[in-house]
C-alpha cells in the first residue's frame, strides 16, 4: 500500500493528539485509530489492557514507523 503524504499528515497530527490528550479512555481511541491508519505491515498488536505508559510507547513506535515510511 502507498501511503501519501496526506495520509502521513493526518496519521501524525492524531498521533500528536493523542499524545497531549489527558483523559486514558479518550487515548485509547485514538492509539486505535491512528493504528487502523496505518498499512498493516506497520500496524502494532495492541493488547486488551492499556496502561498511560505503554500508549507512549506505542505512539513513540508510531512515530519510528513514520519516519521509516517517510524515507
Amino acid at each position: 500500500m502507498t501511503v501519501t503524504t496526506y495520509l502521513l499528515n493526518v496519521i501524525s497530527k492524531l498521533a500528536q493528539k493523542c499524545e497531549n490528550e489527558l483523559d486514558v479512555d479518550k487515548k485509547i481511541v485514538l492509539l486505535h485509530k491512528v493504528n487502523s491508519l496505518l498499512p498493516t505491515s506497520y500496524q502494532l498488536k495492541i493488547p486488551s489492557l492499556l496502561t498511560d505508559d505503554y500508549i507512549d510507547t506505542a505512539l513513540f513506535r508510531i512515530y519510528q514507523n513514520l519516519f521509516k515510511m517517510k524515507v
